[in-house]
């Protein structure tokens, strides 16, 4: 049960990060580069999948074929890829409402819906990753 502690420690800090810093990246007023922000914000939610992934099953990835980790692998990243880039699009059209609506503070409002939906994403894919973990031990 300790390294499962462990695991889960790791993983909320690995959430954590990727809250505050698409948070961040959000809430920054800029004009004319959001296509650069949802590239950033949907690399950075990959980056904190497969690292989710990786702090469960890194032991476990050793041990699989090439193919069997390369499938992982492309899974994961397409799961992440869609969830993400489907979400920050939804953000990125309403952020302009927002910021019509409440001026400056449209922006940090932003952020937080961000953060909040990256925390969403990363809590449900570490429970998936707990269960997967727990039952094949």
């Amino acid at each position: 049960m300790g390294k499962l502690n462990n695991k889960r420690k790791r993983v909320l800090i690995v959430v954590l990060a990727a809250v505050i810093g698409n948070a961040i990246v959000t809430s920054t007023p800029t004009l004319n580069i959001e296509n650069s922000k949802n590239i950033f914000l949907t690399f950075a939610n990959v980056v904190m999948f497969l690292m989710v992934w990786d702090t469960y099953f890194d032991e476990k990835i050793s041990q699989k074929g090439v193919l069997s980790f390369l499938q992982d692998l492309l899974s994961i990243t397409l799961v992440s890829l869609i969830t993400t880039f489907i979400i920050s699009k939804v953000i990125t059209k309403n952020i302009n409402n927002l910021i019509a609506i409440l001026g400056s503070l449209g922006w940090l409002i932003a952020g937080l819906i961000a953060g909040g939906v990256t925390g969403i994403l990363g809590i449900g894919w570490a429970l998936y990753c707990d269960d997967l973990y727990r039952n094949s031990t």
